[in-house]
């Protein structure tokens, strides 16, 4: 008895297989993304234009800034997922009321926030008063 028939070829397996492998595109979110930190603004920008903006997620507590991507694939194969999750601690100088996000036509998603003003240390005068006793 031949193994063959249990371990042999099949070519409509393999063409199946090549068909999986053309339409599956990985989405690398780390690829494309950019963090400023000047002393006006704070910026990301990430490039999501493998996701619809309704799956599309920011979040904001406190410093902690988390954006996330998450969909949903069908295709005559069956469903899969794909999603991505960045968060960034902010800085203590940024103003978190403040924080705004844009999105492109293209799938760049620019987050920005400004930074507040620094207080700089002042000289407070000294004033005399006059005794009254006198």
């Amino acid at each position: 008895m031949s193994v063959y028939r249990f371990f042999g070829p099949r070519p409509t397996f393999f063409g199946e297989l090549m068909e999986r492998e053309r339409h599956f595109s990985p989405f690398a979110a780390s690829d494309s993304s950019e963090i400023t930190n000047t002393a006006d603004k704070f910026s990301v920008n990430l490039n999501v234009s493998q996701f619809k903006p309704e799956e599309l997620k920011i979040n904001l507590d406190g410093r902690k800034l988390t954006i996330q991507g998450d969909q949903v694939v069908e295709t005559k194969y069956g469903n899969s997922k794909k999603s991505f999750t960045r968060i960034l601690l902010l800085p203590d100088n940024v103003d978190f009321a403040a924080v705004a996000s844009n999105l492109t036509e293209d799938g760049k998603l620019s987050i920005e926030a400004p930074k507040k003003e620094v207080l700089h240390g002042r000289s407070i005068p000294i004033q005399q008063l006059e005794n009254a006793a006198q």
